[in-house]
């Protein structure tokens, strides 16, 4: 967890509409953006994400899904266990100085069945329309083209609820309200995300 997730493109998916119209009016013309993806995201899909701008603004940016691994042949990195998030060389930094918000409509998690197959299911809040993803991010120079590539990874932590009859690992959320003391808090309320009881209310649908 957290391999795949959702973004929705209808009407009532009012947070997620302004949120791709405010990248349009600022990166139409970039290849990020016309690289954008709704719907099923996988990891390695360019999505928009939230980072800290100055004086306590939020920015929206176009973004891939998974650090690139230190080896070429070695798999792409989409999650961070936040547990150890503080301590792990590829994560010290980011976790640290590079912290973003991944706004979803919800997120894909697979039951092991007794017969060996899995049931994926979608969950989703019962009570927003918009889940906020904690994740941080990684800025590297393709030394080929010479441009800055920007790449973020969600962070986990232990399951909690009816989820953990699906699956042991679950997304850190971050509440609305609580966007900025993610984006910019010290480490000891960063922590605090990690172990917080306060979660969304969760909804499970069978899925496809």
């Amino acid at each position: 967890m957290c391999g795949r997730y959702v973004i929705e493109d209808g009407e009532e998916a009012v947070e997620m509409r302004r949120i791709f119209d405010k990248l349009e009016r600022y990166y139409s013309d970039t290849k990020e953006f016309k690289n954008l993806k709704k719907g099923e995201i996988f990891p390695t899909y360019t999505v928009p994400i939230i980072i800290p701008e100055k004086n306590l603004n939020v920015d929206i940016v176009p973004m891939q899904w998974g650090f690139k691994p230190p080896k070429q042949n070695g798999r792409v990195l989409i999650n961070a266990r936040s547990e150890s998030a503080f301590e792990k060389p590829t994560f010290r930094e980011p976790i640290r100085n590079n912290r973003c918000i991944i706004p979803a409509n919800g997120f894909f998690e697979w039951q092991k069945l007794p017969d060996g197959k899995k049931q994926k299911y979608l969950i989703q809040s019962a009570a927003s329309r918009t889940l906020y993803f904690a994740g941080m991010y990684d800025k590297k120079i393709d030394f080929a083209t010479k441009r800055e590539l920007v790449h973020f990874v969600i962070l986990t932590r232990e399951s909690r609820g009816m989820i953990r009859s699906i699956h042991d690992r679950m997304p850190v959320t971050v509440a609305k309200c609580d966007i900025l003391k993610w984006l910019n808090g010290r480490e000891n309320h960063v922590r605090e995300f990690f172990t917080d009881n306060n979660l969304p209310e969760y909804t499970f649908m069978q899925a496809l």
